[in-house]
């Protein structure tokens, strides 16, 4: 069988990269053996143009949010499923001086966009706000369990999903292509994760530092939350009236067992938040693919030009994928040029890699 692109690893950028090339008229098939430990069925999926410690308005936030906007409603239509759900972040703050400096820059242009208001008492006697807070728009979560699932429900009733797990020393280079068990294909794009910062040879060479996270699942059997609330944790609201609390951050432990330390963690951000009594229902972990410098992973390899990668995007994927995504569609169909501040390229320039030895790898 002759195609334009397999694409390996069905999470968030598999899913967005393979149906971003399906809508460009490609053949595409998928290769994901299904795993349960993948870092996006963990995720919590938000969206948030203003996010860190020090709210900082994400990075390429404007074309970023432009275009999320626009991608996830169609590919809500095109699932015939409802999983992008838009809904305000409140930001309370946690001294007078945050407070000043947001009431200041509330009105600048580069974040009025964002900024839907001040309010002194949402949530009284609930969320510990002395100060206040402001909510921001144009936020909001992706239930990524509901999406990944109903895409690769289409995958197979399209015939393009491959259960298998892909062992790298079985792809076969062709003059054009690669071919993999009785599939040719003229790119192989990897879309696989950690998988590709832990076991792929083609990629080892790239600067991943993958983070474990760890999110609870809460029940508050007094209160109700309509909004993302956001300080030091963040309060996700479920439609099932539980709500998501995360996450943590460890680039030591790479292990996908939950710990009591996270867990310790996470209730001690939720209590300086909110004074509300919860039970906790679940604790969930999984390990994110992020990179040395907080930006994807986006390219050919530069001895092996029919294989590539889709990857890196960390924690926020569901924000950087279908922007980078129909990016990297262009310059795979159209010969643009990439980016250089996702481009692989970066990494061969830091380190001063040469083609030889890329060649060994």
């Amino acid at each position: 069988m002759k195609i334009d692109f397999l694409i390996v690893g069905q999470g968030i950028a598999g899913t967005v990269l393979s149906y971003t090339l399906r809508r460009a008229g490609c053949t595409v098939k998928v290769v994901d053996n299904g795993g349960t430990q993948s870092a996006s069925k963990v995720a919590a999926g938000i969206f948030n143009p203003i996010t860190g410690r020090k709210l900082v308005k994400t990075w390429y936030g404007d074309p970023l949010f432009k275009y999320l906007h626009e991608f996830y409603p169609e590919l809500e239509q095109f699932l015939n499923t409802r999983f992008f759900h838009q809904r305000d972040v409140y930001v309370p703050f946690d001294s007078q001086e945050k407070q000043n400096t947001w009431t200041v820059q509330a009105s600048e242009p580069e974040y009025e966009p964002y900024i839907k208001g001040f309010y002194h008492n949402l949530y009284t006697n609930t969320v510990n706000a002395p100060f206040g807070g402001m909510c921001i728009t144009k936020a909001g979560y992706a239930d990524i369990p509901t999406m990944l699932d109903a895409y690769r429900l289409n995958l197979k009733e399209n015939d393009l999903l491959i259960e298998k797990e892909l062992h790298h020393e079985e792809i076969r280079h062709l003059a054009k292509g690669i071919a993999w068990q009785e599939i040719e294909a003229d790119q192989l794009i990897f879309c696989d994760g950690t998988q590709s910062a832990f076991a792929n040879p083609y990629f080892k060479w790239l600067e991943f530092r993958p983070v474990k996270g760890e999110v609870l699942t809460v029940k508050f059997p007094d209160i109700s939350f309509e909004h993302i609330v956001n300080r030091g944790c963040w309060i996700l609201p479920q439609k099932d009236g539980t709500y998501r609390v995360g996450a943590t951050y460890d680039n030591h432990d790479m292990s996908l067992e939950t710990t009591e330390a996270a867990k310790k963690k996470l209730q001690e951000k939720l209590e300086a938040l909110t004074s509300a009594k919860y039970e906790i229902l679940e604790q969930k972990t999984g390990i994110r693919p992020a990179t040395y410098d907080r930006r994807p992973f986006l390219g050919i390899h530069p001895v092996y030009k029919q294989i590539g990668i889709f990857n890196g995007l960390g924690a926020k994927g569901i924000s950087l994928a279908p922007y980078f995504a129909q990016h990297f569609c262009e310059v795979l169909l159209k010969d643009k040029n990439l980016m250089g501040l996702v481009d692989i390229e970066r990494v061969i320039r830091r380190y001063q890699i040469k083609n030889e030895v890329l060649a060994k790898l």
